[in-house]
């Protein structure tokens, strides 16, 4: 039976709007946007125009639905049609475009945050015995820890049960049939690592070999894209759906939505789900010192987001050139010439430019609130992160309900330009 939100017409119109997206957008740029569905409706709706008009049509339609969903479907309404806009080439400013499409503020993070980060690394770094300056420090644990361009599969195979048990095991379930059927290498895009869903609770994953990747940090990508990352969340969407508890309005994945920060966040935060990087976790056949490396990646991995987003946001604001953002990343981030050029490809794309601040923000938001959560309500959170449609302000809101506090996970985000130096 169908779970519906709204009547049968507004949910089928809603999802012919995602899938009409996908299909203009596949049109345009030869990118897929909806990279899940899990109805058996087809897009009909054959220009932007008609998908503009409607959008137009079903907000009228939301305007008086009560509670939850109507809270939900309103901000998805509107991100369509900003979304929409951008795919018209509307010049709007780009913290606009942001905080419609996706409730995310844009803003740099400024210099004395990113201090406190390198800081992080550093000790971590010198808790492993590494001697001299930070860049001196990162660099040896890198040589270190490099695999080969030829062995990054096979790597990333040997991680892929130890995640999913630690997912079945302190997370979330998973149906029998869920599975990734093939790991592969690629090379010639700017993405570290891709989830495909292929449907009936499989998948494929996909890692670029033209970077380099380390153990520790293929660890933090491998758990983003499979378990308890976006294979665990496609597969227990569609599970969901089929079980009749997750409504069709809410049946896809939406690139470009206010539902990115989670679909990015959680993913972000996987490894950390998993008590891969925590002393006190019993986990699966990870000892101490090899925590050590996991933690350290991810204080790693979110010193380059920082510097990563704050190119992206001032790219994209039109204060840096490619040039000059590249040798931001590269500067701040301590990050390779292929990395930083891969990711400046990533936020200047002109899909992914309205996509991209989820993974910082979303890993932002997400961290926070699982560590603001009590241990033993992290089943609740869980059906929260895993289980229940939320845009980025009604998870706010959800995780406040839950901890019984107001939570604020941006309450920190600086607008000054002044706090910006290059």
């Amino acid at each position: 039976m169908t779970l519906r939100w709204t009547s049968e017409p507004v949910g089928e119109a809603i999802v012919d709007i995602v899938l009409s997206l996908n299909e203009q957008t596949q049109k345009m740029y030869s990118q897929e946007v909806a990279t899940a569905s899990y109805s058996d409706i087809k897009p009909t709706l054959n220009s932007l125009q008609e998908i503009s008009r409607k959008i137009e049509e079903v907000d009228h339609e939301l305007k008086g639905l009560e509670g939850h969903p109507g809270r939900y479907l309103r901000s998805m309404a509107n991100a369509y049609r900003y979304f929409c806009r951008s795919l018209q080439g509307d010049d709007l400013p780009y913290s606009e475009y942001i905080a419609n499409i996706q409730e995310l503020p844009v803003a740099q993070i400024g210099p004395e945050t990113i201090s406190k980060q390198k800081e992080l690394v550093e000790q971590g770094l010198a808790d492993l015995g590494y001697k001299g300056t930070l860049k001196e420090k990162a660099e040896k644990w890198l040589e270190e820890t490099l695999i080969p361009p030829e062995k990054v599969v096979e790597v990333a195979e040997s991680m892929k049960e130890k995640s999913k048990a630690g997912t079945l095991e302190r997370i979330i379930g998973l149906p029998e049939e869920d599975g990734i059927d093939s790991i592969k290498p690629i090379t010639g895009v700017f993405w570290s690592g891709y989830s495909k869903y292929t449907g009936n609770y499989r998948g494929n994953l996909t890692f670029n070999i033209d970077r380099p990747w380390t153990e520790p940090v293929l660890a933090q990508i491998m758990t983003h894209e499979g378990y308890p990352g976006h294979q665990a969340f496609y597969c227990r969407w569609d599970y969901l759906y089929k079980q009749g508890k997750l409504p069709i309005e809410a049946s896809y994945y939406l690139i470009n939505s206010p539902t990115n920060a989670l679909f990015e966040g959680g993913p972000e935060s996987a490894l950390h789900f998993l008590g891969w990087d925590r002393d006190e976790e019993e986990t699966e056949d990870i000892a101490w010192p090899q925590k050590q490396h996991y933690k350290l990646a991810r204080d790693w991995i979110d010193m380059q987001r920082m510097a990563m987003t704050n190119a992206c946001c001032a790219f994209n604001n039109r204060e840096m050139d490619k040039e000059e953002a590249i040798h931001y990343m590269m500067d701040t981030g301590l990050m390779s010439a292929i990395e930083a050029k891969n990711c400046h490809r990533f936020f200047s794309d002109p899909i992914q430019k309205t996509y991209y601040p989820s993974y910082y923000y979303g890993r932002w938001m997400v961290g926070k609130a699982y560590d603001a959560v009590a241990k033993e309500k992290r089943a609740d959170f869980f059906k929260i992160l895993y289980d229940t449609p939320h845009t980025t302000n009604t998870f706010i809101d959800a995780v406040s309900g839950l901890t019984g506090t107001q939570f604020q996970p941006f309450e920190q985000v600086k607008t000054a330009k002044e706090d910006f130096v290059l």
